[in-house]
């Protein structure tokens, strides 16, 4: 084949994207002409498309080196090197190309591109401007224009690009950057009207298929996200936004090998980003593949030193693997930098939990120089108070932020334990008629084994989040957030109750006198965990309140329950043993 045919064969294939094969045979005419310039540039550009911009430049040096006063060579190159972040050098070659090719819109449109992204903003707008003079109707350099107002006005770029948008109506780029900024603004309606109107223009562009990917996880809607995704990532392999969101998406669905394969691509494309090896290291660390999670971790924290959620995870890691006290120095590092964020305080206060099993001394010292510096922080108060045998009596702040963090691992956990209360409740019970208030209801387990035609439930939880999943089951007449002990004392009469349930509740009370004492006249059942020692009610190191057998009878005689009956329960497992408890039917 002449070299004539073999030109026009790989440009047929360079326009149509068939870049591999285009490549082969620029490969092929540089075998015979190592040294020819256009060979050399359009194999760059091969590159360049692949986002293989360090190839890029190498092949464009070449090319500019065999035909030293081509513009497009130098245009080119300074591309690839604008991809690699070497802007000075970028614009250095920009200006080579202007002074051999001064008329060359793009050129100045490239230059203003560089100079935005340096906060050259002056220079950047004067770039732009030129490339209008030469051509008033280049619609991405006014776009671009628009942009360089982003930070000092956003409205006025809004109606600068609405402008270009309806003055040019094949314009992708006007219509791209608004769906971007009405994103970011929430403006989740606007934001598609002009994604799908780029959409129309350009079905192919793959930023665009990213943004409307996102627009669909804003509806929850999950197949359309991954198509868009994908298509994305057919379009433009090396799109990092759409893979990522796609390997995401596998996670959340177990698919953990198309996630892997995702996460150890976009590694190798981009291996200093943060949020990739964070994604990857969470999915490792949900498969329980620990040591590969610390890794990919550690090298997310070497990227982000600063990340609070990093040095929480890590941390979660290593409690994972019995090594509490290096955890803690992660938790409260993560604490440290975000002081509001309860999750990280419920990891220290489960974690000295674990060490004082160990050393009580020394997660004793930790707890208390943690409540010294944050005095107002629930879980030290509550951690320290455990390991004092101390009282914090109704404890509602502790309580409902402990089951809202808790509520979503709540079951799965339960399940673990062998908690099995609500089943063995139901035995007990039998078949109960008529209106079942219970107490601290929780995630629903107990009003689903309770549950049949004949009554209706009331549920009553501090944990709003518990709430939501107790209205999942959809056996409950009525949820209600309240402390239970208020709700005892004011709304009880209301629902006139044939029966009152507080299982697995009275843990997280301690005085429940005040309860019992509003429960007279109704038919009750609740459990408790046994104080084996003299004594009414005290903290353990868990931060669960244990009842003494002798001390629960008491109390139910001093408030008129007359006929009780008591059984002994296992409550659930912990490190392997049981936990013994007594379920109570009083009335």
């Amino acid at each position: 084949m002449s070299y004539d045919l073999l030109f026009q064969q790989a440009l047929k294939a360079h326009e149509q994207g068939r870049f591999d094969e285009a490549e082969h045979i620029y490969r092929q005419i540089l075998e015979t002409a190592p040294e020819n310039p256009d060979a050399l540039n359009l194999l760059g550009l091969v590159a360049q498309a692949k986002g293989v911009h360090n190839q890029a430049t190498e092949l464009f040096y070449k090319a500019i080196k065999q035909a030293p006063k081509h513009a497009p060579f130098y245009f080119n190159l300074a591309v690839s090197l604008a991809a690699s972040g070497h802007d000075l050098e970028a614009l250095d070659n920009l200006q080579k190309a202007c002074d051999l090719s001064p008329d060359e819109k793009e050129i100045y449109n490239q230059q203003g591109l560089i100079l935005r992204k340096l906060k050259r903003i002056p220079q950047a707008q004067q770039a732009f401007l030129k490339a209008l003079q030469l051509d008033e109707n280049y619609a991405e350099a006014k776009t671009n224009l628009a942009l360089t107002y982003i930070e000092s006005d956003p409205e006025k770029t809004i109606s600068f690009l609405q402008e270009i948008a309806k003055q040019f109506p094949q314009d992708i780029f006007s219509r791209y950057y608004l769906c971007t900024m009405f994103f970011d603004k929430q403006d989740f309606a606007s934001s598609e009207k002009f994604a799908l109107e780029a959409h129309n223009i350009n079905p192919a562009s793959d930023d665009v298929l990213f943004m409307l990917g996102l627009l669909a996880l804003q509806k929850n809607n999950i197949p359309d996200a991954k198509m868009y995704f994908q298509s994305a990532v057919e379009y433009n392999p090396n799109n990092i936004g759409a893979r990522l969101n796609l390997a995401n998406l596998d996670t959340n669905e177990q698919n953990f090998d198309a996630a892997e394969k995702n996460y150890k691509k976009l590694l190798d494309l981009d291996p200093q980003n943060f949020d990739i090896h964070l994604n990857y290291a969470n999915m490792l660390y949900t498969q329980n593949r620990l040591p590969e999670a610390l890794e990919e971790y550690r090298a997310a924290v070497v990227i982000n030193p600063e990340s609070a959620p990093v040095s929480n995870n890590i941390g979660v890691i290593l409690k994972d693997l019995q090594q509490y006290e290096d955890a803690l120095g992660l938790f409260f590092n993560a604490l440290s930098r975000d002081p509001d964020k309860e999750e990280y305080s419920l990891n220290i206060a489960e974690t000295l939990v674990l060490l004082y099993r160990q050393d009580k001394n020394i997660a004793t010292q930790v707890a208390q120089n943690w409540l010294k510096n944050m005095p107002h922080n629930v879980f030290a108060q509550h951690v320290c108070a455990s390991f004092n045998g101390e009282k914090i009596e109704n404890n509602q702040i502790f309580a409902e932020k402990l089951f809202d963090h808790f509520a979503d691992n709540y079951e799965l956990v339960l399940e673990k334990i062998n908690y099995s209360l609500p089943r063995r409740l139901n035995e007990l019970a039998g078949n109960v008629k008529g209106t079942i208030v219970d107490l601290g209801c929780g995630s629903g387990l107990v009003g689903q084994a309770l549950k049949n035609p004949q009554n209706k439930i009331i549920g009553v939880d501090i944990s709003r989040n518990m709430l939501n999943l107790a209205a999942k089951k959809g056996v409950y007449a009525q949820l209600l957030k309240g402390d239970i002990s208020a709700f005892c004392q004011k709304k009880i009469a209301d629902f006139k109750p044939d029966l009152v349930v507080a299982a697995d509740v009275f843990g997280y009370i301690g005085n429940i006198n005040p309860i019992l004492k509003a429960l007279q006249g109704y038919k009750i059942c609740f459990s408790v965990e046994i104080l084996p020692e003299n004594g009414d009610y005290k903290l353990n190191d868990a931060g669960r309140y244990l009842y003494n057998e002798n001390y629960i009878l008491n109390l139910l005689q001093q408030n008129g329950f007359a006929q009780v009956n008591k059984y002994d329960i296992v409550l659930r497992q912990e490190d392997g043993k049981d936990v013994n408890g007594l379920l109570f039917f009083a009335q």
